[in-house]
């Protein structure tokens, strides 16, 4: 689905657009209660039921654009596409010279600036840091594919918002969000020992294994606590339903804004809705702060 503020693409199901946190989607009336809610809402007023909704069309559908094959030499045989967002397209490719499923995800370079790509360098430095931990999700490979940044990962079939997405209700039973909590917890507790701040913990960035183990992905926004920021100056960073509020204020971010997250993120998984909604980015960065 594409966003028809800021053109980033979403997944079919997402409410909000993950790249400005603008409404995807119409709401007319709650399921559940009846309530009629206001344009962009995402949980009813009256009974927080998550809503049906139904979807904007943004613009008259285009051809669909024609998939690579292969990527690197035909080295990476691409199975299917897993998804894409507004800075990657991300593949399930076959890696014919060491025979095994991994997660290609290729770069996007348009409007991609210098600061950008060092940050891209900078994401696979920590990670590498962070050496073959459990509860975090390595890096195989680096490189560039026709001039587009691609880093090569374990493939994982899940992660914990797909699991909210289908539960019933959208709630985890309680024993399974204690120990997703826990590998979590023991992923943050190896990086922050390493000096490194993720700054983006979601239920989207936290991929889960077919035996149920969590393992943290996506330190695209990370911070080393010894190196310069590449971010600049009052630049907002993260997402807004999970953000910490030193975040929003674009103050210091210490270790304690990744817990912060984790707690949102804790908070949807037994709830199933983050703990502040509104219909806007301004909306509900303002109930983090206040």
């Amino acid at each position: 689905m594409k966003c028809p503020h800021c053109q980033a693409e979403n997944r079919e199901s997402a409410k909000f657009c993950v790249q400005c946190a603008q409404p995807l989607t119409t709401t007319i009336k709650c399921p559940k209660c009846g309530h009629i809610n206001p344009q962009g809402s995402r949980y009813c007023e009256e009974c927080a039921s998550l809503l049906v909704e139904q979807t904007i069309q943004s613009e008259p559908s285009k051809p669909t654009t024609t998939e690579p094959t292969s990527f690197v030499d035909d080295r990476y045989q691409v199975i299917r596409k897993l998804g894409e967002g507004g800075k990657k397209k991300v593949y399930l490719v076959h890696d014919t010279r060491l025979d095994r499923d991994v997660a290609f995800a290729l770069i996007k370079t348009e409007n991609l600036d210098e600061d950008g790509r060092k940050r891209i360098t900078r994401e696979a430095q920590a990670i590498g840091k962070l050496g073959d931990n459990p509860n975090i999700v390595s890096i195989f490979e680096m490189g560039e594919e026709k001039g587009q940044p691609y880093i090569v990962q374990p493939y994982m079939p899940s992660d914990i918002e797909k699991l909210i997405e289908k539960a019933p209700d959208h709630k985890l039973p309680l024993d399974q969000v204690i120990n997703l909590a826990k590998d979590v917890c023991l992923g943050l507790e190896f990086a922050h020992s390493k000096g490194i701040i993720h700054r983006d913990i979601k239920p989207g960035n936290v991929l889960v294994s077919d035996e149920g183990k969590a393992r943290i992905t996506d330190f695209g926004l990370v911070m080393v606590s010894n190196v310069s920021r590449l971010t600049h100056e009052g630049l907002m960073v993260g997402t807004p339903n999970y953000m910490s509020p030193e975040q929003a204020y674009s103050g210091e971010v210490t270790s304690k804004s990744d817990l912060y997250s984790l707690g949102a993120t804790l908070y949807e998984m037994v709830t199933g809705r983050p703990p502040f909604v509104g219909d806007d980015y301004v909306a509900v960065v303002t109930q983090h702060i206040n």
